[in-house]
């Protein structure tokens, strides 16, 4: 057991060679990295594995260091114990990548050999290096590229995931910056390296560390449409999205992926269909809106769901009419979605077709949320069709209570709208309606003018 007081090389030296010698003796383990953190938290460390001042002869941290081409680490003060453990854990395995992170940066010692020199390639690599387009002499940001290439290379080989990943995306963030012809050589070299079992690999990285969901996504776009495919492909597999929504969000930044998605929403697979109308609505493209007003009226509610719920997203006149269609369906269901999603729209020549549709609904459930979507359009068309309902003449009972319910909820629907109309139609509302439906539209009103409480009821 070193001194407590030791230099932080000589005490994570310590640690590193009981974690490669005696891993099972969690005392000492646990006694080691106490020493290292309490190292820490009196101030930054460095270690230069080119120093010999600061390891005495045969020091194992000194061999480590050799052994993983590690050139330099600098400690910050007062790292986290779980960080420097996992510094330690990786300088005493052999393949374990060395990643940095916030307190912990970590030097390579860059290889000037070609991979395929160090001994047999994996079968993920590519064989041919010849694609690597070389920089021209003084192109730093070129030959940076390619280094960064050689690197990526090396990291697949040795199913480095994580920081094969972390060299991908650096690489995609740089590529622009390049000559156009140069760029289009170094897209066909980074395609080459990423081959379909190198992607399904990141993307199960990404599913065990969410943390690197963005950065995966943002490399799967960059290689274009053979990333498409492998995405959805693994959509496809699945039974639900989950955990792969992260695929999802990346397809729905691709134009160029429309060909595939639109195969999707073509397909006999509910399933199929209802991921690529979720897709076209991300996408957001023009070609999307005959596609799913194909799909608006299907057999299978879910789809007619997904179908409108895609249509809301475009702002284009042309989805009005395929969810028109959609508010005389025969499933209740389907028509209130419709109404929803129309309503989002916000225009007056909306309020109509959803005040019909109101007019003439016998579901219950769907009549609430046809009237809840018509009272949230802030135009004085909705507020017109809405004050009628509620100014209506009662009949005798029972027809005449079930007029009233419905004319008590449709001053509850006015009053948490709390629209400019909505507040009109109230005042209209309190001053021509009748008994308590005239009471409560005046308690709305007051109560609005002070503040938004729950609307409580004479």
């Amino acid at each position: 057991r070193p001194d407590p007081t030791a230099p932080f090389p000589v005490l994570l030296g310590h640690l590193v060679w009981l974690l490669r010698t005696t891993p099972e003796r969690d005392d000492l383990i646990t006694d080691a990295l106490a020493m290292v953190t309490a190292r820490v938290a009196k101030g930054p460390a460095l270690i230069e594995a080119g120093t010999d001042a600061v390891f005495p002869e045969g020091d194992p941290l000194k061999d480590r260091l050799k052994a993983r081409q590690v050139d330099a680490i600098r400690v910050a003060s007062a790292t986290p114990e779980n960080e420097l453990m996992n510094l330690a854990l990786a300088l005493a395995d052999d393949r374990a990548p060395i990643a940095s992170t916030a307190g912990v940066r970590v030097r390579l010692i860059p290889d000037p050999l070609p991979p395929n020199v160090s001994g047999p390639r994996s079968a993920l690599s590519d064989p041919d290096l010849t694609v690597l387009p070389r920089g021209r002499p003084g192109d730093q940001l070129a030959q940076l590229i390619d280094g960064i290439f050689v690197e990526l290379d090396k990291a697949i080989q040795r199913q480095f995931w994580h920081a094969a990943l972390h060299d991908a995306q650096a690489a995609v963030r740089l590529l622009p910056g390049l000559a156009e012809d140069a760029k289009r050589l170094s897209m066909i070299a980074f395609r080459r390296l990423l081959k379909p079992p190198v992607m399904e690999a990141f993307v199960e990285l990404a599913y065990r560390a969410p943390e690197e969901q963005p950065r995966t996504a943002e490399v799967l776009a960059a290689v274009g449409l053979p990333g498409a495919e492998l995405m959805l492909d693994l959509l496809n597999k699945a039974d639900s999205v989950g955990p792969r929504m992260f695929l999802v969000e990346a397809l729905g930044g691709m134009p160029e992926a429309l060909p595939l998605v639109a195969a999707l929403v073509k397909s006999t697979r509910p399933a199929e269909v209802r991921l690529g109308a979720e897709l076209l609505g991300r996408l957001g493209l023009p070609e999307g809106i005959p596609l799913l007003a194909a799909q608006a009226m299907h057999k299978d509610e879910r789809v007619r769901m997904a179908v409108i719920d895609a249509l809301t997203n475009y702002p284009d006149k042309g989805v009005v009419e395929p969810l028109r269609q959609a508010l005389s369906h025969a499933s209740p269901a389907t028509r209130a979605h419709a109404g929803r999603a129309l309503a989002t729209r916000g225009s007056a020549a909306i309020a109509m077709p959803i005040a019909a549709a109101l007019d003439t609904e016998k579901d219950p459930v769907a009549w609430e949320k046809l009237l809840s979507a018509l009272a949230s359009i802030d135009a004085p068309e909705s507020a017109a069709a809405l004050a009628q309902i509620a100014l209506q003449k009662r009949g005798l009972f029972p027809l005449g209570s079930a007029l009233i319910k419905r004319q008590m909820a449709v001053v509850k629907a006015l009053f948490h709208a709390n629209t400019a109309a909505a507040r009109q139609a109230l005042a209209r509302i309190a001053s021509e309606g009748d008994g308590e439906v005239k009471r409560l539209a005046a308690s709305a009103v007051e109560q609005l003018g002070q503040t938004e409480a729950p609307l409580e009821e004479p």
